[in-house]
């Protein structure tokens, strides 16, 4: 009996942070796609605007409580905006998709994202947390802004004792593991971890926006997420950096391929996300907005200046917002003195970069960055050589995957250059993690050249 109570706790405090975070998000996208909260209507799906409402919440909520820093208050004030807000979105699905959520295609794909969900609840619920940057870094963090109830000074930001856990990361994850805690009343080893879950959550409805009854789809799956084993439930980021990665690319390739506005929001909202994941986001969301850029430019040659501010100012609003809680964390951070102990752009930097050059240290960092990615290297090129035969050498919609995945590679390889650590062991104990957006770059490649394959055999047939 009383695992089924918990269980149905369990449950119950899943679809409240969903529908929490669903009507935060709602407040900016509803304005953002239909031009009000509630009565206007455009040709968009709505599990792709469920998601990017999702992940627009989960960005506010964060926003929330590091500005009010105190929990009672953050939660007061994100709960009168999601209550608001998810009122407005009851509204917009009543008059305008409940016959489409109760289309046969849309509950079977409600259930299966309910299996693949359910798939990774148990290892995520039943596992402590007992990996290294797991326990002492997010979730230690978690349990210091529980603590104190809040994430100001109070959470002891500055104490030396805690300097090891790297208190300079963004903590988005660790907020929401906090407030779990927060709400429930105590504090586990296994309790906080269910914040992965609405990482994870929100992740595969994004997925899911690409299902379709075909073999790719079917691929994309196993390669993103079940590839990504265990960093999707162990309580590392770097499983969740590559799954956001990868899914803003595929809705970029998809956006290439659509031209839907919505795609192209939906890419920049992951890409944003990424900087509340790791340090290492910032690096992706800058290879990834520029990618977006490069592509808008290909797309549209000409921009007319005048007009730029006139017609976007809302999606600049909605950009500020989300943009907002980190530059908020930048601004703490100068303020309570807490740095990177890589040391990036210091003149000792250089100079570990200078001395492994010379000493031909950078063919170890290549060699084992290597051994990571030969596997979604060999699929890709088996994939690739098979398009060739199939006389569709181009796929441009593979295209910024593949150039983001290199780019972000060599800015992973500079890192290893200029580490104060010694390289062999940080190569060892990192590698295999920070490859994994990598590999989750290749994979989106990947599926877009599976994909053209199989619509290109499906109108042959016809």
């Amino acid at each position: 009996m009383h695992t089924v109570i918990n269980g149905i706790q369990l449950f119950l405090l899943l679809g409240l942070g969903v529908t929490f975070f669903l009507g935060l998000g709602w407040l900016i996208v509803g304005y953002l796609l239909h031009g009000s909260l509630t009565i206007k209507k455009r040709n968009t799906s709505i599990l792709q605007e469920i998601a990017l409402a999702l992940t627009s919440g989960l960005i506010i909520n964060y926003g929330i409580v590091i500005c009010f820093q105190s929990f009672k208050v953050g939660l007061v004030v994100g709960g009168i905006l999601s209550v608001f807000g998810i009122s407005c979105f009851a509204v917009y699905l009543y008059r305008y998709h409940i016959h489409q959520v109760l289309t046969t295609t849309l509950i079977n794909m409600g259930i299966g994202m309910l299996f693949v969900c359910l798939l990774f609840l148990s290892p995520i619920a039943t596992e402590p947390l007992i990996e290294w940057d797991a326990r002492s870094i997010w979730f230690f963090h978690a349990k210091m802004i529980y603590a104190a109830g809040s994430f100001g000074l109070l959470a002891g930001w500055q104490h030396p004792s805690v300097l090891f856990s790297h208190t300079d990361y963004t903590n988005l994850v660790p907020v929401v593991a906090a407030q779990i805690a927060y709400v429930m009343g105590f504090w586990n080893e296994y309790l906080p971890k269910i914040a992965l879950m609405f990482m994870l959550v929100v992740g595969i409805t994004w997925l899911f926006t690409f299902a379709r009854r075909s073999f790719s789809f079917l691929i994309l799956l196993l390669l993103i997420p079940f590839s990504f084993f265990p960093l999707i439930w162990n309580g590392y980021m770097d499983g969740y950096l590559a799954l956001y990665f990868s899914i803003a690319l595929l809705l970029l390739g998809r956006y290439i391929h659509s031209s839907q506005t919505i795609d192209l929001l939906s890419s920049v909202c992951c890409l944003v996300f990424l900087l509340y994941l790791k340090n290492e986001g910032i690096l992706a969301a800058l290879i990834g907005l520029s990618l977006i850029f490069a592509v808008r430019l290909l797309k549209n040659r000409s921009f007319p200046i005048k007009n730029v501010f006139k017609t976007n100012w809302k999606y600049y609003l909605a950009g500020f917002i989300v943009l907002l809680p980190f530059a908020v964390w930048l601004f703490y951070k100068h303020q309570w003195n807490l740095s990177n102990d890589l040391g990036i752009g210091t003149t000792e930097s250089f100079t570990r970069i200078s001395r492994r050059l010379s000493d031909g240290s950078y063919l170890l960092i290549l060699q084992d960055l290597r051994v990571q990615i030969e596997g979604a290297l060999l699929l890709f090129s088996l994939l690739y050589t098979a398009s060739i035969a199939w006389r569709k050498p181009l796929i441009k919609e593979s295209l910024p995957a593949i150039v983001a995945a290199g780019i972000y590679c060599a800015g992973m390889a500079g890192i290893y250059l200029l580490t104060p650590l010694e390289l062999k062991h940080h190569l060892l104990t990192s590698a295999s993690r920070t490859m994994l957006s990598v590999n989750g770059c290749i994979y989106v490649g990947c599926y877009f050249i599976l994909n053209s394959i199989e619509h290109d055999g499906e109108w042959k047939a016809k």
